[in-house]
């Protein structure tokens, strides 16, 4: 199994013992290039891809944008893509709707259906604007509870 794992900076990596334990192959990426590669994880899925590896499927989980562009490059290689749609549940009964997503052309809750779906037939961008309602609300609650920005890095 091979693990890509994606951060902004090194200063978000975790779990990079367990991700190298568990894979034969890991590979670290970082947006600023601060640990790691420099690059996103379909940088370096594109690459394992063309030196030659052969993914029987992947797996993507992590925010969404990311995994509408990790669907559309192994959509484009014909590979297997399962995508966890996790980061659009809030209740976890599928009453409050707010995971509701369009999969190949049927509504369906990620919370009560999945939350594991081909990734090749999820309507990313409908997902996306969804999730654009609550940032506000989002920005404010981590602002006011989160304390992983406010911690110095030693």
């Amino acid at each position: 199994m091979h693990a890509i794992a994606g951060f902004r900076s090194q200063d978000l990596v975790i779990l990079e013992d367990e991700f190298k334990a568990a894979s034969s192959k890991f590979v670290l990426m970082t947006d600023d290039g601060t640990a790691g590669k420099k690059g996103l994880v379909t940088d370096a899925l594109k690459e394992l891809i063309e030196r030659g590896e052969k993914y029987d499927e992947v797996i993507t989980i992590g925010p969404l944008i990311m995994m509408k562009f990790v669907c559309a490059l192994t959509k484009q290689y014909g590979i297997k893509t399962v995508a966890s749609m996790n980061p659009i549940m809030i209740d976890g009964t599928g009453m409050c709707g707010c995971c509701r997503l369009t999969v190949g052309g049927k509504t369906v809750f990620a919370c009560v259906d999945g939350p594991d779906f081909d990734g090749h037939q999820i309507d990313f961008d409908e997902a996306m604007a969804r999730g654009d309602m609550y940032k506000s609300f989002e920005t404010k609650k981590r602002e006011e509870v989160c304390n992983l920005f406010k911690k110095e890095v030693q």
